[in-house]
Formats: C-alpha cells, structure tokens, sequence
C-alpha cells in the first residue's frame, strides 16, 4: 500500500527530513533534480537520524558509513559491512506544481521496531 505525501524540497545540494508513520525519508536536490530515499542504514537497519550532508555524501550518524545523496550508493562504509545502499523512493511533480513521495508500508520493515520507536519519541519531543 502507498501513500503520496506532499513534501517541499529542500534548497540545492541541501537535505531535508521528512517522517512518515515511524519512517525517516532523506529528500535532496542535486543537479536540479529531486531524489529520496528510505534514511535507513542497512548495516544494522538504523535510521540516519540526525541527517547529515557532508562533503557532499549522506553520513551514518551510528558508524560514518556515506552514501551518495544521487543514488544512494554507498560510496564508504567506514569498515563496517554494508550490504547495499540506500533504498530509493519515488519523488513525483504534482498537479499545483509540489511534489509528493511515495511512501509504502514496506519501508517500515528497513528499520528494526526499536529505531521506529526512536524516531516516533524523537518526533514527539
């Protein structure tokens, strides 16, 4: 099941959070062009909570893993094993010139039911 969620895009090069239903969304614009993706570290399903864009990558908060905020790559896992990169979610222009993000119930299973719970008393305080 999908939900489109309005969302506004960050400046150029910048990176914003959005959460949905316990699931943290990384949305960037580089070169002109909106992408998302599930803030998730598949090293040990944490959330990247706080965002962090530094020199240019997606920073793990947990173990300094970097992601590349283009296409989610992992460009240097900082020692640890991570099994791939970040999972991309689809970014649509909407009618009244917006954009949505599709959010699925699948990305919940990205993240252990601790972490969701740390995002939901995070966003509550």
């Amino acid at each position: 099941m999908a939900k489109d969620v309005p969302i506004s895009l960050p400046p150029e090069g910048a990176v914003t959070l959005v959460v949905v239903k316990e699931v943290p969304y990384a949305v960037v614009v580089q070169d002109g062009r909106p992408c998302a993706f599930v803030a998730a570290c598949s090293h040990k399903d944490l959330a990247l909570v706080p965002l962090r864009l530094k020199k240019g990558a997606l920073v793990c908060p947990h173990h300094g893993a970097r992601f590349d905020p283009r296409t989610g790559a992992c460009t240097d896992d900082a020692g640890k094993d991570v099994p791939r990169g970040l999972h991309p979610v689809d970014v649509q222009g909407s009618p009244d010139g917006g954009f949505t993000l599709r959010a699925r119930k699948r990305h919940r299973k990205l993240l252990t039911r601790k972490e969701r719970r740390r995002i939901r008393a995070a966003r509550d305080t």
